[in-house]
């Protein structure tokens, strides 16, 4: 563990807000795309997360799952059953292995991702474009670091 006593009280409190700020813009946005889009066809932010790990690396088991999207597998489990109502995945059981459910994507769930993700990724593209070309690699950089420090203290 990194030695934090070098650490004023007020770089942790800038860093905090900073992070706070940005935390609650983001999902902010997220849950405004999901609320703007209607439709049968639409998924949720939490939806989104869940799909995401299905949509970018293909099937998997229940458990893979919810640890891509790191969530709970009793949370994954319960959205599962609403998503597959819906059609946006099927869930069968593995072969030889009644423990293991595996997810399967429909067309139905990758359209809907995409069409999620493509919202999503057009307010990504407005938010990066705000910020001088000089300094995007730099905030992209610090971004990137900033997700490990969080990774690695969680």
């Amino acid at each position: 563990m990194p030695d934090t006593a070098h650490l004023t009280d007020e770089e942790v409190d800038e860093f905090t807000r900073a992070c706070n700020r940005l935390y609650s813009l983001m999902h902010r946005n997220r849950s405004s795309l999901a609320a703007a889009a209607t439709g049968a066809d639409q998924l949720s932010e939490s939806q989104l997360v869940l799909l995401t790990p299905l949509a970018e690396e293909g099937s998997m088991g229940v458990g893979k799952l919810a640890t891509r999207a790191r969530v709970a597998q009793p949370t994954a489990t319960r959205a599962l059953k609403q998503l597959e109502g819906k059609g946006f995945v099927s869930r069968e059981r593995v072969s030889g292995d009644d423990r293991t459910v595996l997810v399967t994507l429909t067309h139905r769930g990758l359209t809907a991702w995409h069409a999620a993700d493509d919202r999503m990724r057009t307010l990504q593209r407005s938010a990066l474009d705000q910020i001088p070309p000089e300094r995007r690699a730099t905030v992209i950089d610090a971004l990137t670091e900033l997700a490990r420090a969080i990774d690695r203290t969680s």
